[in-house]
């Protein structure tokens, strides 16, 4: 009997010209490891263009209670930084932090909200909602042109792990928003200065 087309297509499925066995008692599934595909997807492969690009996560430094730690230059009344004073400390952001180097995927559809956009991590990553990325900017190679400029930010709203069954986590996905007064200075533009190369 000829060979159905169909089980080309769907070599884990039982064959359609076989009545006798509609359900299948077991299969051969060729599960997809996200984990890797996600790094091809970064980083490149054999058959495919890196789509990654090089930028900064800024890690909010927590307590062990996990809340946020302020930066000493809070007033201790109003809980905002001295208008009069720039503190180098935090550089305007009034929570102490660290930062590191993160290749990203950024999915910034404009058919999506408004200055929300999706970045997508390696699964090692552990991004948490309150960090921040930072998008760098970069010469006509795509690399970050040195000393480093930072170009954007945007504060992670929310960070999705995804997991496969077995409840390993895959990949990363954070929803950020587009901060344009990044500084906790709100409306004091000529205070808001750029860090020029702190990494």
């Amino acid at each position: 009997m000829a060979q159905d087309p169909w089980d080309n297509l769907y070599p884990s499925r039982v064959s359609v010209s076989d009545a006798s066995t509609p359900w299948p008692t077991t299969t051969s599934r060729i599960e997809i490891d996200l984990r890797d595909e996600m790094h091809k997807l970064l980083y490149g492969a054999v058959d495919e263009i890196a789509k990654g690009r090089t930028g900064l996560l800024r890690v909010v430094r927590r307590d062990d209670d996990g809340n946020p730690i302020k930066c000493p230059c809070r007033d201790t009344i109003t809980d905002e930084p001295d208008e009069d004073f720039y503190c180098r400390t935090c550089l305007g952001m009034g929570f102490l932090w660290d930062e590191r180097k993160i290749v990203y995927y950024k999915d910034d559809d404009t058919l999506s909200k408004k200055d929300e956009v999706y970045f997508y991590m390696e699964y090692f990553e552990n991004p948490r909602s309150s960090d921040w990325i930072i998008e760098l900017n970069i010469d006509e190679e795509g690399l970050p042109t040195v000393p480093l400029t930072r170009k954007l930010y945007y504060k992670s709203m929310a960070a999705e792990a995804f997991r496969s069954d077995t409840g390993r986590i895959e990949y990363w996905r954070c929803r950020a928003v587009l901060e344009k007064k990044w500084s906790v200075w709100y409306g004091n533009t000529s205070r808001q200065h750029e860090p020029s190369s702190r990494v």
